[in-house]
């Protein structure tokens, strides 16, 4: 212990002729890094705008589709009542005709 202490205030006592230096490097690093995250964190927004609204636009489309399809599942239902209609019309229509002529 009485080695470390005569070394640890030399240390200390050179260590303080440079730290002012030290300061300003210190103070300079943290206004480039200021500056970064200012930046980093408006790209940041703009990228988490861009994904709210790609979002939005998905779950639009998304709900046009699914009317979409329930107006072409309504239309596949009315064309198969048409065609039972037809159908149905022409062998009634061949049944009477089969009375008449026989």
């Amino acid at each position: 212990m009485a080695s470390i202490v005569p070394r640890l205030a030399a240390a200390n006592l050179l260590t303080m002729q440079h730290a002012a230096h030290v300061a300003v490097a210190a103070a300079a690093n943290s206004a480039a890094a200021a500056t970064a995250n200012s930046a980093a964190g408006t790209a940041g927004l703009a990228l988490l705008v861009v994904l709210v609204v790609g979002g939005i636009l998905l779950a639009a489309a998304i709900s046009a589709a699914r009317g979409l399809a329930a107006a072409l599942a309504e239309l596949a239902r009315f064309a198969a009542m048409m065609m039972s209609a037809v159908v149905l019309t022409t062998v009634v229509i061949l049944m009477v005709l089969a009375l008449v002529i026989h």
